[in-house]
C-alpha cells in the first residue's frame, strides 16, 4: 500500500525486490494531519481495495 504520492517508488522497490507484478493499492496523498475520521473513510477503502485483490 501506498500514497499517490509514492506509487512510482513502491513500484520500483517491488521490481528491485524481485517482485514485478506485485500489485499496489493506492490510496490518496497525504494521509498526515488530517482529521481521522476522514484517514477511517480512506482505510475503509483501502480494505475493500484489498479485499478485490484478494477475493476478485
Amino acid at each position: 500500500m501506498a500514497t499517490s504520492e509514492f506509487k512510482a517508488l513502491s513500484e520500483l522497490q517491488a521490481r528491485a525486490m524481485g517482485y514485478p507484478n506485485l500489485r499496489i493499492v493506492t490510496i490518496q496523498h497525504p494521509l498526515g494531519g488530517m482529521p481521522a475520521d476522514e484517514a477511517i473513510l480512506k482505510a475503509q477503502d483501502a480494505a475493500n481495495s484489498i479485499k478485490e485483490m484478494i477475493i476478485g
